[in-house]
């Protein structure tokens, strides 16, 4: 199925974000939820998550804990980008 417009260019910016340190390049966050946005920012596109909408919270662990949030779509797109980035490093050619 052909990506639309928006998913490539989430695509590009959770891998541009991942890259620069802004988002986590790994899936072991100590907790995820969801429900209805609260109104703040989204952590890959930046568009705010409203309260009509719904979206995840990701809390990792670090020298502090570190809540990301997504909306759906958004989060869906990081999570690929992460295991896609992780299957590409382990399965590289000569492995």
């Amino acid at each position: 199925m052909p990506l639309t417009a928006l998913e490539m260019e989430l695509r590009r910016i959770a891998r541009d974000r991942i890259a620069k340190g802004e988002l986590p390049g790994v899936l072991r966050p100590l907790r995820t939820w969801g429900g209805h946005g609260s109104g703040q920012p989204c952590n890959l596109c930046g568009r705010i998550i409203r309260t009509d909408e719904m979206g995840y919270e990701v809390e990792y662990a670090g020298n502090s804990a570190q809540a990301l949030r997504f909306h759906v779509i958004c989060e869906s797109i990081w999570t690929l980008e992460v295991v896609r980035a992780d299957y590409l490093l382990n399965h590289s050619a000569g492995s």
